[in-house]
């Protein structure tokens, strides 16, 4: 997997999708619209582009306009990326365009570049600015008149309202790939210990053969498989894949590789775990169904990869299922130091207040926020400043510094950032959007 340095546009983002969206808005607006890499590179663009924009088109047929048209067009979506939001500017050739940056966590994509408009009417200063502009390029300056004639005239609200469509949806588009980016990871990441379970039990028979050993051949590891079921029992999601990445190895190593003798050990798990799952207070009913759609999908896999990770989505539903019914322990304390946060979130608070307020240790609370809630004391403190944030936005005119200090943070534009990072917005663009 690549570090997150070098990730690429096509590494989270399908360039099929992008270029759909572009076509689609294109051909519902009239406007041109590209995407540009960070390099400056037309990387993706729509169909009718040349059509639509035949201003362009002529300015570019010559390399020293295309050149000017690259680097205005590369200038703006870097300018964009810097802001975090959409930049509206002006091109070489005095026409308006605008770039809607997309980014992953803090790196540069590239941007999708749109336009030209105007941003009042076509006359003959308008004329005049674009040939004074262009007029040492070796372009058919008639063909120029008539195409300048058909650029589309867009107030300033219109155009703010086209950018803002397309940073958004592209930047949908690449929050959805980084799930999938972070879920290819994890299969990574399986993979990975599962070769090295397959590593050592090999390395082991290895050993047995070179020893001569007259041992029986290993058998299934019975007390594996029992030490899998008592951590479904308990809820040890970590814990549980652990172990099961262990047996994998196991079974892919003693089935010589057999698909089906592999599915055949697999299934046999699927029913000990979800037996396993109802003594840690699953519904008996509910993994029934779960049970029947899993032996459905099972007939259908025959890739051992695509198999093993298969078996760690099914660990994980029938884990989220003991979550659901199973009794939250210490709920009492749990419950007050969430109350204590949610009426003092605005204040400097830290964990050993809470556990004063409550008196239990500050050890043992961080332990009921991570093995109750799954999240850090931090997190979740964070989580409902957030959360208060958000009705103040929408509810009230307060500035964002005046919010910020409501919500207990002292600096303003540490508070954005946090916002930013948690909902995928500025504050600002929060309030004027949700």
């Amino acid at each position: 997997m690549a570090a997150d340095k070098d990730i690429r546009l096509q590494d989270i983002v399908d360039e099929k999708v992008l270029k759909r969206i572009l076509n689609s808005f294109v051909l519902a607006t009239g406007l041109g619209a590209m995407f540009i890499n960070p390099d400056g590179e037309f990387s993706i663009i729509p169909d009718d582009y040349e059509g639509i924009c035949q201003f362009c088109k002529i300015v570019r047929s010559c390399p020293e306009g295309l050149r000017r048209c690259t680097e205005s067009m590369t200038k703006a979506g870097k300018l964009a990326s810097q802001l975090g939001e959409p930049y509206i500017s002006r091109c070489h050739a005095g026409l308006i365009e605008f770039a809607a940056p997309i980014m992953f966590k803090d790196i540069y994509l590239g941007s999708i570049s749109c336009g030209p408009v105007l941003m009042w009417e076509w006359d003959e200063i308008a004329l005049q600015e674009f040939l004074d502009r262009t007029k040492d390029l070796d372009i058919n300056r008639e063909g120029l008149v008539v195409a300048s004639r058909k650029i589309k005239v867009l107030s300033g609200r219109n155009v703010q309202a086209a950018a803002e469509l397309l940073f958004i949806t592209a930047n949908h588009i690449a929050k959805t790939g980084m799930i999938t980016l972070q879920q290819k990871k994890e299969l990574n990441e399986q993979q990975s210990k599962l070769a090295e379970a397959i590593f050592e039990k090999k390395r082991a028979e290895e050993v047995i053969k070179l020893l001569e050993s007259k041992a029986r051949p290993t058998t299934y590891p019975m007390d594996k498989e029992r030490e899998l079921l008592g951590r479904v029992r308990l809820g040890d999601r970590v814990g549980a894949k652990e172990i099961l990445n262990d047996l994998l190895g196991h079974i892919f190593f003693k089935s010589g590789g057999n698909p089906e003798t592999m599915k055949a050990r697999i299934l046999e798990l699927v029913v000990v775990i979800s037996r396993a799952a109802v003594e840690g207070g699953a519904s008996l009913e509910k993994l029934l169904g779960l049970n029947y759609r899993f032996i459905q999908e099972l007939a259908g896999i025959h890739d051992f990869d695509e198999l093993c990770h298969w078996i760690v989505k099914v660990l994980d539903t029938f884990l989220d299922r003991v979550y659901e019914t199973r009794n939250i322990k210490n709920a009492k304390s749990l419950a007050s130091a969430l109350n204590y946060i949610r009426e003092n979130h605005k204040n400097n608070i830290s964990l050993e207040d809470v556990s004063q307020h409550i008196y239990i240790s500050p050890y043992y609370l961080s332990h009921l926020f991570k093995e109750e809630l799954g999240i850090t004391f931090v997190e979740y403190l964070t989580k409902v400043r957030i959360e208060e944030a958000k009705k103040l936005l929408k509810n009230s005119s307060m500035s964002i510094v005046a919010i910020a200090s409501e919500v207990g943070y002292e600096d303003a534009s540490y508070f954005s950032k946090v916002f930013k990072k948690m909902t995928g917005l500025s504050p600002n663009q929060y309030r004027k959007y949700c």
